[in-house]
Order: structure tokens, then sequence, then C-alpha cells
């Protein structure tokens, strides 16, 4: 008997070990995984649908089927819009009995296939998840983790942030960044993206949070001359801070417009914004097919992404930045997207640098600047995978790494934060939410953090390997 539990016990072990190691992607280590997004609102976690106002009443109508979603639009649109079909024999992953039209699910407080992650971010001991609001049935928009009490779930419910009542007065949230001014800045698009009927309920703007007091600080919202086109705020998916200086009051945000190709820059002494336009904030026609998740299709969505590096003694940076759809990346001079006038100034367009090629399939959504070793890692969509480069090396295939690939764990890196000497990764399935429809019964959102030593060392990237010239 003693031998018999020994050896159960064993096979314990090496169950555990086995399933740690599953849970690891190179050397990025799962931190959280879920099939289908949950909530937990003052005290009641939501499990299944809810059709009350508030979420929190029983209803007697019958749950929704949530394993299939049509969509009819066929205009094409950006990185969130999925209204064409492509041409595909994928099977269904899952069983279901019939379509579910977005627009006859209006008025539903949760419904739960609907909630598709698609921002985190890591401050303190909470990681910030936005849910941007594409279709109904979303609580709230922005929510948090508290990792001192759920580092030992892997599928967490959210809470709303800061509480219900004040989550519920954002719109949709794609992505946030927090500051060393301990502020958390988002842009609210203030739409809600439904198929077939999209509904601007307030104007898109930079929201502010104190995260001392978790109370909202600022609302700023955007001019008519920032938002060129009714479907602008459709493009406004991303936001990067740059504190001047340690000032916390001369502060400026860049918001990338990927829809309609720009830049929308913010001065909190100020409070102003100017737009600047430039062609290399356009997308790359040739890079615009995709082969994801099983399914091909094009996308053109421009600017996505802008990190920056440490700052010189004037206190301006090089921000690098790539459209969505192009495996190049650019950089130009904060200091020229600081100055109001610089569009106006003869040699403003040569002001921008082409800095180089990632690679085939390269195309990234975003990317976070790592200061101590001077890496860039990108977030690379188009091969499911977490890659780096180091700014002292000529921008080349030769010379980016891919640290991470898996087609299905990695599956549309959506997010990716560099916070300290951590790199954390989200990956949400996009494209099969968007063209057919997830297996509710498999894992289909995952976070990922890692080491930056341990992700580069034994790389092109770590500054030891050589590099190609």
């Amino acid at each position: 008997m003693h031998a018999a539990i020994l050896l159960a016990c064993a096979a314990l072990a090496a169950y555990g070990a086995h399933a740690q190691v599953e849970r690891r992607l190179g050397n990025f280590r799962e931190v959280f995984a879920w099939k289908q997004m949950t909530f937990n609102i003052n005290g009641q976690t939501l499990l299944r649908d809810r059709f009350g106002s508030d979420g929190l009443e029983e209803d007697s109508r019958q749950k929704r089927q949530t394993d299939e979603v049509i969509f009819n639009n066929h205009e094409e649109e950006p990185e969130r819009h999925w209204n064409q079909r492509p041409n595909t024999n994928t099977r269904p992953t899952s069983t279901t009995s019939r379509p579910t039209s977005p627009n006859d699910e209006a008025g539903q407080f949760f419904i739960q296939y609907n909630n598709v992650p698609m921002g985190m971010e890591k401050v303190g001991n909470r990681l910030f998840i936005a849910l941007p609001r594409r279709r109904h049935g979303i609580p709230t928009t922005l929510n948090y983790i508290n990792l001192d009490r759920e580092s030992n779930t892997r599928s967490p419910a959210l809470s709303p942030y800061p509480d219900l009542r004040q989550g519920r007065r954002l719109t949709s949230v794609y992505r946030t960044r927090a500051d060393q001014c301990g502020r958390l800045w988002m842009v609210d698009t203030g739409l809600m993206e439904i198929p077939d009927n999209p509904q601007q309920v307030q104007p898109p703007a930079i929201v502010v949070f104190d995260l001392a007091t978790d109370t909202q600080i600022l609302r700023y919202p955007f001019k008519s001359s920032d938002l060129p086109a009714a479907n602008t705020p459709t493009g406004l998916a991303s936001i990067t801070v740059d504190v001047i200086n340690g000032d916390c009051s001369n502060t400026f945000a860049y918001v990338p417009d990927l829809t309609t190709f720009g830049i929308i820059v913010f001065s909190l002494r100020e409070r102003d914004s100017w737009r600047l336009q430039h062609n290399y904030f356009s997308f790359n026609p040739t890079a615009g097919n995709l082969n994801i998740a099983g399914h091909r299709f094009q996308w053109s969505d421009g600017i996505f992404s802008i990190t920056l590096n440490d700052p010189d003694s004037a206190g301006c940076r090089t921000a690098y930045f790539h459209p969505l759809i192009s495996t190049e990346e650019f950089s130009v001079n904060t200091c020229v997207l600081r100055n109001r006038t610089a569009s106006s100034d003869s040699d403003y367009y040569q002001r921008y640098s082409v800095v180089g090629n990632r690679g085939e399939n390269s195309q990234c959504t975003m990317h976070g600047y790592h200061s101590a070793s001077n890496v860039i890692f990108f977030a690379d969509i188009g091969r499911n995978a977490v890659s780096c480069w180091k700014t002292s090396n000529i921008l080349n295939p030769g010379n980016v790494a891919v640290l991470a690939q898996d087609s299905t764990r990695m599956s549309y890196p959506s997010d990716l934060h560099v916070t300290e000497d951590e790199v954390w990764v989200m990956a949400n399935t996009l494209p099969r939410f968007g063209y057919s429809r997830l297996d509710t019964n498999q894992y289909n959102f995952y976070i990922y953090r890692g080491n930056v030593n341990d992700l580069i060392t034994g790389t092109v990237c770590d500054g030891r390997t050589p590099f190609a010239g």
C-alpha cells in the first residue's frame, strides 16, 4: 500500500511538472487564461448571460446561443471590424443551434461570448484589462484583477474599474497606459461599435484616473479638428504618455489614429490638442494579406503603436511607430510632435525617418521599449509571436529575434507592455472571433509575462550575440 501511495504521488508530481511546462511559451510564463470572461460585480460572479439593466437581477428569459455570431455589415473597417466572412472551409469548432444577430442583443447587460479582451497593463498589484464595446452585453469596458488575491487562479473574474457605477460612464476603451506620476491614461472612443448600427454615445476623449484614489481626474474631449471623419473614433485604439523631465504637470499624450492615419497630440499643461499627418502613418498595401487562425483576409489599418526611448538633455525622445499593416518601423523626435506649428515648416516631412524592416509576416500591434537593454519588443500578429530588436543594431530581419511563437496560444497578440524588467503580453484569438466562432470549450484568451533578461539572453537582442549588418 505504501509503495502504491508513493507511485501515485510521483505520478501527480510528474503531471504537475508537465502541466507547468505546458503553461510556458518559450521563456514566457502563462499568468492567466480564459475560455470565456467572467465578472465579479459587488461580490456576485457573472458566469452566464444576464438580461437585467444592472446585471444583478434574475430573469426568466432563455440564455442566448453563445457559440456563433453572424456579421452582416460588408463595409471594410479597421482592426476590430470583421464584417466580411473570408472564403474558408473551416469547420465550426463548437456546436450551435442558431446564429444571433448583434442588433438583437441591445439592452442586455452581460453576454458572455461577446466579451473579448483587447488590452492589458500591469500597474503595481493590479492588472488592468480593457474590453472595448464592439457588441452588446459588456458590463464594463475597463476592469482589473488583484494580482495578490488571484495569483493562484488560472481564470479569475474581472472587477469593474474603479467600480460598477463609475465604470459604466466609460463607453469603450481598447488599451491603457500608466505614467510615472501614478495616473492611468486611456482613450474612451465613446462609440458602441455594433455592426450595422454604430452609436456615438459620447464624444471621444482622453480620460485619466488617479490610481492612488481611483478617481477620474480628467476627461478631455477631442476637438473637431482632431477627428477628420465620422469613423475616426474607431481607430483610437492606443495611447502613449510622455512626462517631460519628471514634471507631472508637463505631460503629453500621443494617440495614433489607425483609421484616418494621423497622430493626435495632447498637452496636459495647455489642455489642448492638435493633429499631425504624414504618409508614414498609412498602411502598406503589400503587407495587407493576413493568414491568422486559419483565416485569410485583408486589413488596412494605419499607425497603431508608438513607443519612446529615453529622453535626451532637452527632454526629447525618439518615438518609434508603425502601422499595423506594415513590416516597417519609422521614427520621429518627440520635440517635433510637441511643436504644434512644426507641420507648417518646410522640412517637416523630412523629420520622419524609415528605421528599417522587421521581416516577412511581422505585422505588429503594440510594441514597447525596455530602457536598460535598449531593446524593443513587438507583438507580431502576422506570425503569432513576440519578437525583439536591439535599437543599437540596424533594423533588418537578421537582427530581429522571435522569442515565442504559437499558432494557438499566441494567436493574435493584441497588447504588449514593458513594465520595469518584465514584458507582459495578451493574446486573444481575435480573427477567429471575427470570422468564424470561438470554441468556448477551449482556452481563447491568454496573458503571459517574461523577464527581459531571460527573454533576450542568447539572442541577437542581448548585445553579445553577433548582429547582421
